[in-house]
């Protein structure tokens, strides 16, 4: 018997034991503060943020947190990034560039406005560069949404000079990137608005909510109007239904949950490091592989993460390999077939079949006869990424034994598919 049967015979799929042999530890994400606050935001007898006070601590709580003088809480991180999209003024025709590889909450305020998202190739740090932003750029361009995804930071030194010399606004998508920074500062304080998530899927939970932390003082009057139906209730009124808006408010319940989710966001998201950091170094160097790394001067708090291979350099496909890993208890899926992730969102019905429906081509076909398409000849190496990726998931929960152990069955694979 060889060595590479040998190695073959040992995985779990072929009757070996199993890499990860225990349940991975679970724990309380609500164990602090929560019950105290949500107590407090039931004892003011209402749970409107107009009249109460948790919302308004959360966001003075975020403007702690970011540094950024003026917050906007809202219901949602999508709600998050088309008030980010109102800050920068888009509108009917312009073009918002973005990446494919992110969730639908990303375009759906572009197209809410009738707006046109235009889609950049990433690179595989999973981030826009600002070469690849600017090969977009149109006279339509008016903003450009930065998606920091899965806590990997992207160049925002050179979005921010690119943008900044085209009058381009920049909204940073931070839905995953809590704690993530570039450079020792942290995201989503470099662009226009940044953008937070605290659904139930990021690294701080209210159930749904989100937040957008501002520097301009006449922005937040705008983006706080128009989350609240312009009531321009915490102003003097002047603009007081003076323009349409939405209704994105948060309730005292959410901003009680995150007012005490907000005082622990550092321990988890330091918490998130550690572990893809041990991951790594489990792991180790395995030739044809590589783990998606930061931009230089990053730090990532790796809400999951990717490892491309080189399918040449092994015996089986990539979608094999993640059906292997599975099978030893690690938390694997295929990049590419991954339903919120790897789907470009030019490939999602939220777009394909609004591109052909006859009755409602708009914003997709624009007045001046302009027409957009999309295929994944615009970005070849997220098509490339599709087909190479492999993700890791990481659990807040996670203890270093589980690390070990998911580590322990990455390798086992890997080692045993070796060419």
């Amino acid at each position: 018997m060889t060595a590479k049967t040998s190695l073959a015979d040992q995985l779990a799929a072929n009757g070996g034991p199993k890499a990860v042999q225990h349940p991975f530890a679970t724990g309380q994400r609500y164990a602090d503060n929560e019950l105290d606050y949500l107590r407090e935001a039931l004892e003011q007898n209402t749970l409107f943020y107009g009249f109460g006070n948790m919302v308004k601590r959360a966001c003075a709580k975020m403007c702690e947190y970011t540094g950024r003088p003026h917050v906007v809480a809202c219901s949602s991180g999508t709600a998050a990034v088309h008030l980010g999209l109102i800050a920068c003024g888009i509108g009917p025709g312009d073009e918002v560039i973005t990446t494919p590889n992110t969730d639908s909450g990303t375009v759906i305020g572009i197209i809410e406005e009738g707006a046109v998202p235009v889609f950049c190739d990433p690179d595989f740090h999973l981030q826009p560069t600002a070469e690849a932003i600017e090969a977009r750029i149109s006279a339509h361009t008016r903003a450009v949404v930065v998606v920091h995804l899965a806590g990997y930071p992207a160049p925002m030194d050179e979005i921010v000079e690119l943008c900044s010399a085209r009058g381009i606004g920049i909204v940073e998508d931070c839905a995953q990137s809590w704690g993530t920074k570039l450079h020792g500062r942290l995201v989503g304080t470099f662009g226009t608005a940044g953008c937070y998530s605290t659904n139930d899927f990021k690294h701080i939970s209210t159930g749904d909510g989100g937040f957008v932390a501002l520097d301009d003082e006449s922005l937040y009057r705008r983006v706080s109007n128009y989350s609240d139906k312009h009531y321009d209730r915490l102003f003097d009124l002047t603009q007081r239904q003076a323009h349409h808006a939405v209704n994105y408010r948060m309730s005292e319940l959410q901003g009680a949950v995150a007012l005490a989710q907000l005082e622990k966001v550092d321990r988890i998201t330091a918490r998130h490091h550690e572990m893809r950091e041990a991951l790594l170094t489990g792991v180790g160097d395995v030739p044809g592989t590589s783990f998606v790394s930061p931009v230089p001067g990053g730090y990532s708090t790796y809400w999951w993460t990717v490892i491309w291979i080189d399918e040449q350099k092994f015996t089986e496909s990539r979608d094999r390999i993640v059906e292997l890993m599975q099978a030893e208890g690690v938390p694997a899926s295929s990049y590419g077939n991954y339903d919120l992730i790897g789907k470009p969102l030019f490939q999602t019905r939220v777009v394909r079949d609004w591109l052909d429906d006859e009755r409602r081509h708009y914003p997709f076909t624009q007045p001046d006869g302009r027409a957009y398409h999309y295929s994944y000849d615009q970005t070849p190496r997220h098509a490339r990424m599709l087909r190479t990726g492999i993700m890791i998931g990481i659990n807040t929960f996670y203890s270093d034994r589980d690390v070990r152990a998911i580590a322990a069955g990455v390798r086992k694979v890997l080692d045993a598919v070796a060419r």
